[in-house]
């Protein structure tokens, strides 16, 4: 039987519908796009020159542009604004318009081509979180950037255009409307009960512990309540004052590095090769007219996630007109998968 859940932190509603989970498409093979020959890969070590300078990389050894880095940040070659462009307004009739005024960054994530995140070592995965925090300290110096949107695309599902392990940062001078809506919905939360909307769920998934996925003590992943994709997990941090990477000291980018390690391995596990999108839940970096009356309070109701987002399935029609997601799997089921492997 079908259930229309709300999804709290997202302040949206969703539909778990198991029936729908054996249509014909629900057994597609997913196999993610052509390996490209890491001998045309712009991303891979050596091929430096196929990319735009570099903005900042990890590196053990070499000068900037070349071999011996760990990580690696270069402006967008496609890239959707520019930090070059003014940040002006226009009167377009009924319409506004705005300069397309912003950042936005590739960073890859590795020198390894077409590597399984399951397969990235310890390492590795602090490195990446590491060089997103770094980005994320470095851009918001600039004041006219509000908005920060951290994702990984993986796949040709996720919208990955290439194949090499990458993530994008894009800054924006104004916070969308959405992100705004989900702001509002914690700060109100916390007015009204004392507490953040974010500790709340955390105290009742673990009292539960059907949901539950994995848990160290600084982070708890999860598979949301109103999971509005199938096998969607969320990670959370624990402590108050966690609010986006930039709180994170050394031993917190290790415990999220080895809590995503696992969630990754579990994923991978059950689902195979499967394509995916990590998005991370920065609020706001800056005092602007969207975000004056509340900003200081961030701390307080706000709450560093990473959400992960398994692109199993396709929307329809349903989809699309109404805004809601239908989901053919349990939550529930989907975390004892993906915690007992049974």
């Amino acid at each position: 039987m079908s259930e229309i859940r709300y999804d709290r932190l997202h302040d949206d509603y969703v539909i778990i519908a198991p029936e729908r989970l054996h249509r014909p498409d629900c057994a597609s093979d997913q196999r993610t796009q052509k390996e490209e020959t890491p001998s045309r890969c712009p991303f891979c070590e050596g091929h430096e020159a196929m990319t735009p300078p570099e903005i900042f990389a990890l590196r053990d050894k070499g000068e900037a542009n070349a071999p011996g880095w760990r990580t690696r940040v270069v402006p967008n070659l496609y890239k959707a604004v520019r930090i070059e462009a003014p940040w002006q307004s226009h009167g377009r009739g009924p319409y506004d318009l705005w300069e397309g005024f912003g950042a936005h960054e590739v960073i890859v994530d590795t020198p390894r081509h077409l590597r399984r995140m399951d397969a990235w070592t310890s390492d590795e995965r602090c490195d990446w979180l590491t060089t997103l925090r770094s980005r994320l300290v470095d851009l918001r110096k600039d004041l006219r950037l509000v908005h920060f949107s951290l994702f990984k695309n993986h796949g040709r599902y996720g919208g990955a255009t290439q194949s090499h392990p990458h993530s994008q940062l894009i800054a924006l001078p104004v916070v969308p409307k959405s992100f705004l809506n989900r702001m509002h919905t914690a700060r109100d939360y916390r007015q009204i009960h004392g507490h953040s909307l974010f500790q709340g769920v955390l105290d009742y998934e673990e009292e539960s512990g059907d949901r539950i996925v994995a848990s160290d003590g600084q982070f708890v992943a999860l598979c949301p309540y109103a999971s509005q994709y199938a096998f969607e997990v969320q990670i959370l941090a624990t402590r108050e004052g966690i609010a986006s990477l930039v709180d994170l000291d050394g031993s917190g980018i290790e415990a999220l590095a080895e809590t995503i390690g696992k969630v990754m391995e579990a994923l991978y596990r059950e689902l195979g090769d499967f394509d995916f999108n990590i998005l991370f839940n920065t609020p706001p970096m800056q005092k602007n007219i969207q975000t004056d009356e509340w900003f200081d309070e961030i701390p307080q109701f706000w709450r560093l996630g990473v959400r992960i987002l398994p692109r199993l399935y396709n929307w329809g029609g349903f989809e699309l007109e109404s805004g809601m997601r239908i989901n053919p799997v349990v939550p529930e089921e989907a975390a004892r998968l993906l915690r007992d492997g049974k």
